[in-house]
């Protein structure tokens, strides 16, 4: 296996030496490949349709200020 130098800012690196520890691994390199699969395990779990997102903001209109405890008349216009 051929290795490689990787630049990483401090606090990265003081993030990685946390998870080592949490998942009580001996070195860095065991948590950081960790991270790697549970993120590209992560991203395949992802779906979805950004266009019909974008299609959906098309109808929508500016309703001015808004009250969060009014959400339901908001969203469906009920009273």
């Amino acid at each position: 296996m051929k290795y490689t130098t990787i630049g990483i800012s401090i606090r990265d690196k003081e993030r990685l030496e946390r998870l080592t520890k949490l998942l009580k691994y001996r070195n860095l390199t065991d948590a950081l490949r960790f991270a790697l699969d549970v993120a590209e395990r992560e991203i395949d779990k992802m779906s979805g349709d950004v266009e019909s997102v974008f299609a959906s903001l098309k109808c929508s209109k500016d309703i001015g200020g808004t009250n969060a405890e009014e959400i339901d008349k908001y969203l469906y216009s009920k009273e």
